[in-house]
């Protein structure tokens, strides 16, 4: 058997046992920690002196009792005249028998593993083997741990100790090229220099584990229950109870240990904590007051149960607590611990928590607050827990979001004291429940100016808390706010605090016409939403993008960015769900994907009273979207009801204001579609009155109120549809402003142009991907036809090119085509009436006509661009 590094060691071995050939009494005492290879040693010793024609007898003693060894009996049966029986104990008479039994010519070698296990009178036993007169020589070969045998046997020690033929060995751990050669050895070649380093650094040199590691060298790291697992806990058996039991606090501490937290998870005093770690020191299993590796420490902790575990990470907590640990550091071992056992944990938790939050760590803050708000008998406490929770849950489930306001919002129903009121009125508004925020300002002692500050943004109302509510989730459409909301979002990063303020400013975008920034903006956030794994932030601007596009007629974008919301939080997107749905079920319908839509339609929204719906603002439009599906599908009374719940709805929550809930309009259509154009004129005339009206919905509002006007009436209102909706850029609700304004030319006789425009219109619906559309605009013409794409893009007589006019006499001609007169032209443009003649007189020859009925559409299509008519 080859023992590297031991050449010293094993000849001092054989100078004792050529002593004991010579007939004399050697003692040598083997000394050594855990798996540095006393009982190999002493293997290779008894081996070679029964090879030399010895006698030996080997025994082992175990924490258990005396040595009893199975091991030990089966050498003892090759050895005895008399096999000892297998279940034989090593006690003091059957060694004595066994002694006299084997007195003969030829030395005797008695080896003994673990003399620190032995009891008492087999100790005694030896010693007096020792100084017994003996015929032939003696070798006593002991090992045991450094720093000394236990209480039993220190006094037979002392006593070896006095014997000339005494000798002491300590084995130490292998050195670094001890172990190089080991891994050589095992690769049967070189070994590079730097392996051997992880080796030694993983082992700290101590031969059992290095054996043990390279056993599994050719697996990618060793295995829970494999042979180096199984070498970490044999030597933290072997190193004793008080050094296995600060191991494992030593692997739970992991780089935050100290021998002092050590010690006081442990439960040792500071003398035996010191002892005991020397001995995982000497075994090479730490490396100062930590162990060596992570796979260590996982060996270490393997065989504890769960409930051990448990209160073992719960008692690293209170002390890492004591000592003054940060609180992440706390709170990691409460999370594993899985609760909060007292108000110091709940403290702790809530500080890492913020902490956790202020490094954009949501997942980590959301643990440690539920556990917080788990571990608290507080009511008041866990309220206030239950509203951070509240805003930090919604960026990963917002269902989750809305259930932590539910505590707090029946505590301040019941009247309980200490129930929240500001910050719960605004998480209520966040969420869209705005009818429920407008309850706690209601039963809230501050009332509307503890919401009003918390937001900071002018108020719908000063009175009405409902309507405060309403202007806090949708912004009245101030022009002056989009400049505004355009600077938050240029320079303001994502994060918790600025989520809110974010989503605002894309609103007040949205609802003063500028979809196209919103749109970009809303791309840029759903990505860093989507980096951070923020799934309840990645739907919200998924579904604000997805609304911006349908503003812009962009269908099959709307449809992706809308699917994006709804996967990010499906099954856990609360009644938030009701609106990138919404998004989902607009943009089908208007593409004819009728089948798809209707799939995406039973959520559980009641078809009954609005006193019925949820109280929520995002289930408005829903109802719109599902109204819109009526509509497409020929059910238009169906639709008509949606529309006016919709209606009622926004008027009782204060949302009538913006531009964001055009109910009247599409009210309107359905009257039209029932052939009802007085009930139609009416709202259509109400919703052109609302104060602030964007250019989308002023545009929209004509082309229906033009609908309801007598033919010759059209066309004015639909050239300044058509103004409104090319301005705003929404180019469905364009396609069908300009394909009416086609149909009212060919009422009016005006074929040529009518059809100019309804290609036009055609074209504009293509673009969206709205089939339904182009179908009705063009029956016969399909989709995709790469003839009918020749011809619609080829010049005709009726489609002049006006880039050959000058700017001021493409205003002129813009306002013509419009229908002004010479007179009214010149009014508008500050200019004389002779001049505008002029003007015309310069265009008709331009553009080789005679008249202004033959002035190409492209000029009404421009006419914002180019006039400003409003």
């Amino acid at each position: 058997m080859t023992l590297l590094s031991r050449d010293t060691e094993l000849a001092r071995l054989n100078t004792a046992l050529a002593a004991a050939e010579a007939g004399a009494t050697a003692i040598v005492l083997i000394e050594g920690a855990a798996g540095c290879g006393k009982s190999e040693t002493l293997r290779t010793v008894a081996d070679t002196a029964r090879e030399r024609g010895a006698t030996v007898l080997w025994a082992a003693a175990t924490p258990e009792g005396p040595a009893t060894g199975h091991r030990a009996l089966d050498e003892w049966a090759e050895a005895l005249p008399t096999p000892v029986a297998d279940s034989a104990p090593f006690t003091a008479t059957a060694f004595t028998a066994a002694v006299r039994g084997l007195d003969g010519p030829a030395p005797l070698v008695i080896c003994l593993d673990d003399l620190q296990y032995a009891d008492t009178a087999s100790l005694a036993c030896l010693t007096g083997a020792t100084r017994a007169p003996r015929g032939t020589g003696l070798l006593l070969v002991l090992t045991g741990p450094l720093g000394g045998p236990g209480a039993d046997a220190r006094d037979a020690v002392t006593e070896l100790l006095r014997h000339p033929g005494f000798d002491r060995i300590r084995l130490g751990r292998l050195d670094r090229a001890a172990t190089a050669a080991l891994l050589r050895d095992r690769l049967r070649g070189a070994a590079r220099g730097e392996t051997a380093d992880r080796l030694y650094a993983r082992t700290g040199g101590n031969p059992l584990l290095l054996k043990a590691l390279l056993s599994e060298y050719d697996t990618a790291r060793p295995e829970p229950a494999g042979p180096f697992a199984d070498a970490v806990r044999a030597c933290l058996q072997r190193c004793g109870r008080p050094a296995r039991d600060l191991a494992r606090a030593l692997a739970v501490l992991g780089t935050h240990a100290t021998l002092q937290r050590a010690a006081a998870i442990a439960g040792a005093a500071p003398a035996d904590a010191a002892r005991a770690l020397a001995a995982l020191e000497e075994t090479g299993l730490t490396d100062g007051p930590e162990l060596r590796h992570p796979d260590i420490a996982a060996a270490a902790l393997d065989t504890l149960g769960a409930a051990e575990r448990t209160r073992l990470y719960g008692r690293t907590a209170e002390v890492l607590y004591a000592d003054r640990a940060e609180a992440e550091t706390v709170a990691s071992y409460l999370r594993v611990h899985g609760s909060a056992p007292g108000d110091w944990a709940v403290r702790t938790l809530c500080e890492a928590g913020q902490q956790a939050l202020a490094a954009d760590e949501a997942e980590r803050a959301a643990a440690c607050l539920q556990l917080a708000h788990a571990g608290t008998d507080d009511e008041p406490t866990r309220w206030r827990i239950g509203l951070q929770l509240a805003a930090l849950t919604w960026r990963l489930t917002p269902a989750a979001a809305e259930q932590h306001l539910d505590a707090p919002l029946a505590a301040l129903r019941a009247g309980r004291p200490g129930a929240p009121t500001g910050s719960l009125a605004r998480l209520l508004v966040s969420q869209g429940r705005a009818a429920e925020a407008a309850e706690v300002l209601r039963l809230a002692p501050s009332g509307a100016g503890a919401l009003r500050d918390l937001f900071a943004v002018p108020p719908a109302s000063e009175s009405d808390e409902t309507l405060l509510c309403a202007a806090l989730w949708t912004h009245p459409g101030d022009p002056r706010g989009a400049s505004t909301a355009e600077r938050l979002l240029e320079g303001t990063p994502l994060a918790h605090d600025t989520f809110e303020p974010l989503v605002q400013a894309v609103r007040i975008l949205l609802h003063t016409g500028h979809p196209r920034r919103a749109a970009a903006r809303c791309g840029e956030l759903h990505a860093d939403a989507e980096h951070r794994r923020a799934r309840g932030w990645q739907a919200m601007f998924a579904s604000l993008r997805g609304e911006a596009l349908v503003h812009l007629g962009d269908l099959a974008g709307a449809e992706r960015a809308a699917s994006a919301a709804v996967a990010a939080v499906a099954g856990r997107g609360g009644t938030f769900m009701y609106r990138p749905v919404a998004v989902l079920v607009t943009a089908l319908t208007a593409m004819g994907r009728y089948d798809d839509a209707a799939r995406h339609l039973p959520l559980p929204l009641p078809d009954q009273l609005p006193d019925q719906l949820p109280g929520t603002v995002h289930a408005l439009p829903y109802l719109r979207a599902r109204g819109r599906y009526y509509l497409a599908t020929h059910r238009a009374q169906a639709a008509l009801s949606e529309f006016l719940d919709v209606g009622r709805l926004a008027e009782r929550w204060g949302l009538d204001h913006c531009g964001g809930l055009p109910w009247r309009i599409d009210a309107a259509d359905a009257l039209l579609r029932l052939r009802r154009p007085g009930e139609a004129r009416v709202l259509t005339t109400a919703q052109l009155a609302v104060p602030g009206i964007g250019p989308r919905t002023r545009g929209m509002a004509l082309r229906l109120h033009a609908a309801t006007e007598e033919t010759h009436g059209r066309p004015a209102l639909l050239t300044r549809a058509i103004a409104d909706l090319r301005g705003c850029g929404d180019r469905l609700e364009l396609a069908k402003a300009v394909a009416d304004f086609g149909r009212s030319l060919q009422t009016l006789g005006e074929g040529p142009r009518a059809g100019s425009v309804i290609r036009r219109a055609w074209r504009l619906a293509d673009e969206c991907d709205a089939t339904p559309l182009c179908e009705e605009i063009l029956p016969d013409r399909p989709r995709g036809d790469a003839g009918a794409e020749v011809r619609r893009c080829a010049p005709t007589a009726a489609d002049p090119d006006i880039d050959l006019l000058s700017q001021s006499e493409r205003r002129v001609a813009a306002l013509a085509s419009a229908g002004y007169t010479n007179r009214e032209i010149g009014a508008k443009l500050f200019v004389t009436t002779s001049t505008v003649e002029q003007h015309l007189t310069r265009i008709y020859r331009k553009l080789n006509i005679s008249r202004r009925q033959d002035l190409p559409i492209d000029l009404q299509l421009d006419i914002l661009e180019h006039v400003g008519v409003q």
